[in-house]
C-alpha cells in the first residue's frame, strides 16, 4: 500500500513538473532537462508544423498543420524524414519542429529570449534536427528552435514546369520559420529577434531565405557557415531529366515519356521507401566519382522554378544579389580553412579523381560559366589548373588540387556572396582555422590548410556528457566557448563583439566593406586575429576569369 501511495505521488509530482504550453492547433506537454552545466530548461520535441506530406500532399507544397484533441506529447523526437542514411527512423511523416528554452512566460509574462532557428545541413539529402542538441545555446540564454524538412525527392525533385515546381524542402522550412514567428512568444522567445542559421545545405537554405520576399519580416538575421546559394553544389541543374530518370527506373514507360502529370500520378503511388531507393540507385548512375566532392553540385537539391503560386524561387540566384533583391538583414558567414578535406579523406582514391581531372581539363570547368565553344572550354580548364599548379599535373600536387576542390564547391562562392551582400547589408566574415583535437580531419595535403567541411559544428553542438568541459583539450574548449559566444552575441545585438572580452581577446569584428579595396575577416584559430583578403592567392584569379567571359548571367558562380 505504502508503495502504492509512492508511485501515485511520483506520478502527480512528474505531471505538475511537465511544462504545458497551449498553442493554437492545441495543448502540448514537454520536458523539463538539464544541461551540463546544471542550466534547467525546457524542451519540446516533435512538434507539428505541417500536415503529414502524404499521399496527395507528397511533392505539394506544405499545408498548416491540424488542430488536434487533448494533450500531445512533444517530450522526444523519434523520426527523421527519408533520406539514403541507413539506419534510424525514417518516415513521410517528418514534418515536425522543436523547441528548447530556457525559461517559459509565467502567467503571461513576457520573457523575450532572442531565438535560433538551425536548419541542418547534408546536401539536401540527408541529414536531422536530432542532431543539434541544445546545451551550448540554452546556457547562454537564447532559445533553439530546430527543424525537420523533406530531403531528397520527396523534398527537392522537380519537373520543371507547374505540376511538380519543386523546392518543397525550403517551402518546409519557411512554414517552420513562419510557425516560430507566430508562436515563439509562447516559449519565451522574442517573434521580433529571430536569427536563422545553418551550415553546408543548411546555411544555403538559409541564404535562399534571403531571396523569397515572403521571408520578409520573419527574421532579423543570419548566420550561414559554409553554403551559399552561389555554390554550386547547393543548385539543382537538369531536374527534370532527374525526375524521370528516377521514375524510369521503377516504371520504364518514363524512358520515353515527358508526361509530368503521369510522373505525378505515379510518383504520389508509389512506396516511399521504393522512391527513396530508386533516388539514391539514379544518384549512383549518374554521380562520377570524381564528382563526390561536389565540385559540380549534387543531385538534390533547390531549382529555379517555373512562375506557379506556390514558387519560391523564379529569377538566377546571382542576378538577384547583384541586383539587391535581398532581403538586407545582418549575415554574419563564412567557411572552414581547407572545406573539401571532409570528402577527400582518402589519399589514394583523391590522387585517381586528381589524375581525372589532369586527363580531361574541361571536368574542373564550372558549369555556371555556361562556356559552349569546345576549344574555350578546354582553355578555361587549363587557365583554372594554372592557379593551383602552375600548369603542373594536379596528380602530382594534392594539396594544389584539394584547394581547387574547396575553392570550387564553396569558398570562392561564398566570398563572392559576401563581396556582393556586404553592400546592402550589414555583414561579418569569418574563416574557422582552428585545427583541434573535436573538429580534426584524419587527412592532411602538403600545400593546403588544415580544417575541413562542417569541423566548427563540432564546437556548437553537445549535450550531456559530451559537453564536458573535462574531454576538452585547453585550446578545444576555448574555442567552443568563443564561438558560441559570437554565434549567441550576433543573434543577441546583431553584433558578434558588442563589447570587449577577455574570452574573445579584445576584439572588435569589423563589419565586411570592400568599397576601399579591402576584404576584412576574423580569422578563427587558436588566437582571433583580423585579417584582409580571404583566400587571396586564388580568389582574384577567378573572378578575373569570370569577368573575361564577358557576360554575367550567372546562377551559382
Amino acid at each position: 500500500m505504502l508503495l502504492f501511495f509512492v508511485v501515485i505521488l511520483f506520478q502527480v509530482n512528474f505531471l505538475i513538473a511537465d511544462p504545458l504550453v497551449q498553442l493554437p492547433n492545441g495543448l502540448i506537454q514537454g520536458r523539463e532537462a538539464t544541461t551540463f552545466a546544471n542550466k534547467s530548461y525546457f524542451a519540446f520535441e516533435k512538434i507539428p508544423y505541417a500536415s503529414p506530406p502524404v499521399g496527395a500532399l507528397r511533392f505539394k507544397a506544405p499545408q498548416p498543420a491540424q488542430d488536434w484533441d487533448g494533450t500531445l506529447n512533444t517530450t522526444h523526437l523519434d523520426v527523421s524524414c527519408f533520406q539514403s542514411l541507413p539506419g534510424g527512423s525514417h518516415s513521410e511523416d517528418c514534418l515536425f519542429v522543436n523547441v528548447f528554452t530556457p525559461e517559459l512566460p509565467v502567467n503571461g509574462d513576457n520573457v523575450s529570449l532572442a531565438v535560433m532557428f538551425y536548419i541542418h545541413g547534408g546536401a539536401f539529402a540527408v541529414g536531422s534536427s536530432m542532431d543539434a542538441p541544445p546545451d551550448l545555446f540554452v546556457n547562454n540564454d537564447v532559445v533553439l528552435v530546430t527543424v525537420n524538412y523533406r530531403l531528397g525527392p520527396f523534398g527537392f525533385l522537380s519537373t520543371q514546369d507547374d505540376v511538380i515546381s519543386g523546392n518543397n524542402g525550403l517551402k518546409d522550412q519557411l512554414l517552420a520559420i513562419q510557425w516560430t514567428h507566430d508562436n515563439i512568444h509562447l516559449f519565451g522567445g522574442n517573434p521580433d529577434q529571430i536569427t536563422i542559421f545553418g551550415e553546408s545545405a543548411g546555411s544555403g537554405s538559409c541564404a535562399y531565405h534571403l531571396l523569397n520576399q515572403n521571408s520578409e519580416g520573419l527574421f532579423r538575421g543570419v548566420i550561414l557557415e559554409s553554403g551559399s546559394f552561389l555554390c554550386t553544389g547547393m543548385f539543382q541543374r537538369n531536374s527534370r531529366s532527374i525526375a524521370f530518370g528516377t521514375a524510369a527506373l521503377l516504371n520504364s514507360t518514363f524512358e520515353s515519356s515527358s508526361d509530368s502529370e503521369a510522373l505525378l500520378q505515379f510518383l504520389q503511388s508509389v512506396d516511399a521507401e521504393e522512391l527513396n531507393t530508386a533516388a539514391e540507385e539514379y544518384n549512383n548512375l549518374v554521380t562520377p566519382a570524381w564528382d563526390w566532392d561536389v565540385s559540380q553540385g549534387v543531385m538534390w537539391a533547390p531549382v529555379i522554378e517555373a512562375k506557379n503560386p506556390d514558387a519560391f524561387l523564379t529569377k538566377k540566384m546571382f542576378g538577384l544579389l547583384q541586383a539587391g533583391n535581398v532581403l538586407a538583414v545582418p549575415t554574419l558567414m563564412g567557411f572552414n580553412s581547407e572545406e573539401n578535406l571532409f570528402f577527400n579523406q582518402d589519399a589514394d582514391v583523391f590522387k585517381s579523381w586528381a589524375e581525372t581531372w589532369d586527363e580531361d581539363l574541361n571536368l574542373i570547368v564550372p558549369n555556371d560559366m555556361q562556356i559552349v565553344d569546345e576549344d574555350d572550354h578546354a582553355e578555361m580548364g587549363r587557365l583554372i589548373r594554372e592557379i593551383y599548379t602552375g600548369g603542373e599535373p594536379f596528380a602530382d600536387n594534392l594539396g594544389a588540387a584539394i584547394r581547387y576542390s574547396s575553392d570550387t564547391s564553396f569558398t570562392r562562392s561564398i566570398i563572392k556572396h559576401a563581396e556582393i551582400f556586404s553592400k546592402y547589408a550589414k555583414t561579418y566574415f569569418y574563416q574557422f582555422s582552428y585545427d583541434g583535437e573535436f573538429g580534426s580531419s584524419p587527412v592532411h595535403y602538403d600545400g593546403a590548410e588544415s580544417v575541413g567541411h562542417g569541423a566548427e559544428l563540432s564546437y556548437l553542438f553537445c549535450s550531456g556528457n559530451g559537453c564536458d568541459d573535462g574531454i576538452y583539450p585547453e585550446d578545444d574548449l576555448i574555442t567552443r566557448n568563443r564561438l558560441i559566444k559570437l554565434w549567441t552575441n550576433f543573434a543577441k545585438y546583431q553584433n558578434p563583439t558588442p563589447e570587449p572580452s577577455d574570452l574573445l581577446q579584445n576584439i572588435t569584428w569589423p563589419v565586411l566593406s570592400t568599397d576601399q579595396g579591402d576584404f576584412l575577416y576574423l580569422d578563427i584559430d587558436k588566437d582571433l586575429q583580423i585579417k584582409n583578403h580571404p583566400k587571396e592567392s586564388t580568389y582574384s584569379k577567378w573572378t578575373d576569369l569570370y569577368d573575361s567571359l564577358g557576360y554575367s548571367d550567372f546562377d551559382t558562380y
